[in-house]
């Protein structure tokens, strides 16, 4: 893989509509050096249309994409050598065996490694079934496969819907451990849309949330996650706690939530600082706990979702 001082992905201005429906509104991104980002937003927020127009399947109806410096649109060859892709229905020859799927991408690209596809199976799995059919394989395996086939052209940027779909915990575990050895150790920037908000919390650098067409958050799941907090405080005379905190800087909300307990609505203090303004100030403290808010939790906050869980 060579390496570029252009950024390996900027996404300016981006809308897309068909016909009266708008499905994207302008949005931007830039990821200019690897690791593995996160790219979050519920059905029909506008992830897939983006993925499809970062690889040049759709054409914007205005702004641009830019891979590794190539403009998709008028330099959609150049653009499309730096990328690896994997949606979340990849297709298959199924009556060829999962190394012969291998070999026939592989010739699509110009190449004859047979090494490269040696190390690929290695890599994701897939050395005892790959003289298999591909008609046989779970849907967990030819996820693996796909991942194997984004991998072919050696890609700057990789592209993956949902790449954990359908793969056992043990699957599931092996591509966790995977991405960020992809990133870290080859110098990859990986772009993933997952529902696995707690995937997404473990692996992922920073993290883009899309609703509606538009973005309407980008930062690391701990940044996007301290938009609310709740510290739980404990104590003998609620009344006076209430009234001491009533005065302290950076509190927004009080709230009795039963006897001898408060619920405190602040972001940017710990509970450590709120307990010791008390015990300052005179009133007993008995327990203090404090709960930050979830990726998930965040999530649904700033996309308005429901978690039907």
């Amino acid at each position: 893989m060579t390496h570029s001082t252009d950024p390996i992905l900027v996404i300016e201005g981006l809308r897309k509509e068909f016909g009266r429906v708008t499905a994207l509104e302008g949005i931007n991104i830039l990821l200019d050096k690897p690791g593995v980002y996160g790219f979050l937003g519920p059905n029909g927020a506008g992830k897939t249309t983006t993925f499809k127009l970062i690889c040049g399947l759709l054409r914007p109806t205005s702004g641009r994409v830019v891979v590794g410096g190539s403009d998709v649109r008028f330099e959609p060859q150049e653009a499309v050598a730096k990328l690896g892709v994997q949606f979340d229905a990849p297709a298959y020859y199924p009556y060829l065996t999962g190394r012969e799927n291998l070999q026939v991408f592989d010739r699509w690209l110009g190449r004859q490694s047979e090494n490269k596809i040696d190390d690929l199976l290695r890599l994701v799995g897939l050395v005892d079934a790959q003289d298999r059919r591909v008609g046989g394989y779970s849907w967990g395996m030819k996820q693996r496969l796909g991942l194997a086939a984004a991998l072919l052209s050696d890609p700057a940027l990789m592209l993956l819907d949902e790449p954990t779909n359908g793969l056992d915990p043990g699957g599931i575990a092996d591509v966790r451990r995977l991405l960020p050895k992809l990133a870290y150790e080859q110098g990859r920037t990986i772009l993933l849309s997952s529902h696995r908000m707690e995937e997404v919390e473990q692996i992922c650098d920073a993290v883009t949330i899309i609703h509606q067409g538009r973005i309407v958050a980008s930062g690391t799941p701990a940044e996007l996650a301290a938009g609310d907090a709740e510290i739980v405080i404990r104590c003998s005379d609620p009344a006076a706690a209430r009234g001491v905190l009533s005065h302290m800087a950076g509190i927004r909300e009080i709230t009795q939530v039963g006897p001898g307990r408060l619920k405190i609505h602040a972001p940017e203090l710990a509970a450590s600082a709120v307990n010791k303004y008390l015990v300052e100030s005179g009133v007993a403290v008995e327990e203090v706990t404090q709960r930050r808010e979830s990726l998930e939790e965040a999530f649904f906050r700033l996309t308005g979702a429901q978690n039907h869980d």
